[in-house]
């Protein structure tokens, strides 16, 4: 059994034999105390730690999450752009490098060299008008490396100058020539390099000029659309849907690049009386602008402006230059759906169809343009989509260039047991009068040229020899000219 006192406190009493003085002494001396020993300011100490103590809650006898119990910091969050501002930042064109040492010896591109063969692998500028026309209908990109030199400049290649004199034929023909050509090549090639330099020469020329950077927008599902009011014959037909911000934009990029020469040319037909125009005093600046500044009234004004351009009249029409990039994209279903929750064929948008129907226009069919033109279409090496029937196109083009006839067992046909795109195989019929141009790599004359560029301008610090040329000839797979352009801003000591 345990003592209700220490050791030490019952070693302290007096014993006595006494029985009466043991008890009064036991009686006297002993004092109520606790069974533990401190100081009497400890003890107080004690108490009020006890006092606040009994405040809190018990305590769990478990764990426990304290995240809520805990603050949380509170985080700065920085204000957003405003709407529009990144993707601006995306597409933002760069055409001057003040880091870059200047070249002296550049010298510009214009009508008079045009089509000079000895231009042929030199560096030739661009001056400022022709750079606010081209940037005005969007025929720059960001995968072009302007942003490296001083200033804009572009590489006549052997292409560009066969271009050229096909455009001068074109100038110098008394009937209504138009030329198309339809431009192929692998990743980084100079397609739409080579698009430029076509909308250039047009330019230099006074040609009107119509692009369409990126055909992969009119499939994509990002724009308005809707069904197009079929007449009583053509109820049997399929269904076809127009775009009307596409068309405001195409209108926009026509307005702004051919403003000098659109304000010059008078109607030679008369244009839908629902549209706001003054008949007789009206010209094709103001039916451009009436659809570029209204998308309700941009589906009309590209079908009065388009009958103006390819139906002869009174007064001469300029000639045209239609140039689309990546037009693969249009050889497919596209991602829109019908009111029936039915996908949509690419070819069954008004401009989608009218611009595919001027590049493989039927043999005997009327002239697509009044006064002649050039259709200028490419398609993307980087984002290439994966339709076999436009393959096929591509491969039965490639035969008859090499004078395949179609009868001949060779000759490339659909597979056996394959189900080929319907809308593509209709296009087949008007391949006679199309020119496949296939990019590929520069020749040793015009990459040296391209090379020695990129020394002047100082971002190549290293002499450029034979062998370098050959080294860098055979990293860039054959002298592609992207390839190339990555080896010579890369590249140092």
């Amino acid at each position: 059994m345990s003592l209700s006192i220490c050791a030490d406190c019952l070693s302290r009493l007096r014993i006595s034999h006494n029985p009466r003085s043991s008890l009064a002494i036991a009686a006297v001396s002993l004092t109520p105390v606790s069974s533990f020993h401190s100081a009497s300011v400890m003890a107080k100490n004690n108490s009020l730690v006890k006092s606040k103590k009994g405040n809190r809650a018990p305590e769990s006898k478990y764990r426990s999450s304290q995240s809520a119990k805990m603050k949380k910091k509170t985080r700065d969050r920085p204000k957003p752009p405003p709407i529009g501002e990144r993707r601006a930042q995306r597409h933002r064109i760069v055409l001057s490098n003040t880091n870059a040492l200047e070249v002296p010896s550049l010298e510009n591109w214009s009508k008079e060299n045009m089509t000079a063969e000895e231009n042929t692998g030199r560096m030739l500028g661009l001056d400022g008008a022709l750079l606010d026309k081209l940037r005005d209908c969007k025929a720059f990109k960001t995968t072009q490396n302007w942003s490296l030199f001083r200033r804009p400049a572009t590489l006549i290649r052997s292409e560009t100058i066969q271009l050229g004199q096909e455009i001068e034929q074109v100038n110098h023909s008394q009937g209504k020539k138009t030329v198309r050509h339809l431009v192929t090549g692998d990743k980084a090639s100079g397609k739409s390099i080579l698009g430029l330099q076509g909308m250039t020469m047009a330019f230099m020329n006074d040609w009107l000029v119509f692009n369409i950077p990126e055909a992969q927008e009119f499939v994509n599902n990002t724009s308005s659309y809707a069904p197009l009011k079929q007449k009583d014959d053509q109820a049997q037909s399929e269904q076809l849907y127009i775009q009307p911000h596409l068309t405001q934009a195409l209108l926009t990029r026509a307005l702004h690049a051919n403003e000098s020469l659109l304000k010059t040319l008078k109607f030679n037909h008369e244009f839908p009386k629902h549209l706001p125009l003054k008949q007789g005093t009206a010209t094709l600046k103001d039916l451009v602008q009436l659809g570029a500044s209204d998308h309700t009234f941009a589906w009309p004004a590209w079908q009065a402006l388009w009958r103006e351009l390819s139906e002869p009249g009174a007064n001469s029409r300029p000639r045209v230059l239609i140039a689309v990039d990546s037009v693969d994209h249009w050889m497919g279903p596209s991602k829109y759906r019908s009111a029936d929750f039915k996908i949509i064929h690419a070819h069954q948008f008004t401009l989608v169809r009218q611009f595919l129907g001027l590049l493989f226009a039927k043999a005997g069919s009327s002239p697509p343009l009044a006064n002649g033109g050039m259709l200028l279409y490419s398609t993307t090496g980087s984002n290439t989509p994966a339709f076999p029937s436009f393959g096929l196109l591509l491969n039965q083009m490639r035969a008859r260039a090499q004078g395949l006839d179609p009868s001949a067992p060779g000759f490339p046909l659909p597979a056996p047991f394959s189900k080929p795109d319907t809308h593509v195989l209709e296009l087949m019929s008007g391949l006679g009068d199309v020119n496949l141009v296939e990019l590929k790599g520069l020749s040793v004359e015009e990459s040296k040229g391209y090379m020695e560029y990129f020394v002047r301008s100082g971002l190549l610090q290293r002499p450029l020899t034979e062998i370098s040329l050959a080294e860098f000839r055979a990293l860039a797979g054959g002298g592609v000219v992207g390839e190339l352009a990555k080896l010579g801003r890369r590249v140092t000591v």
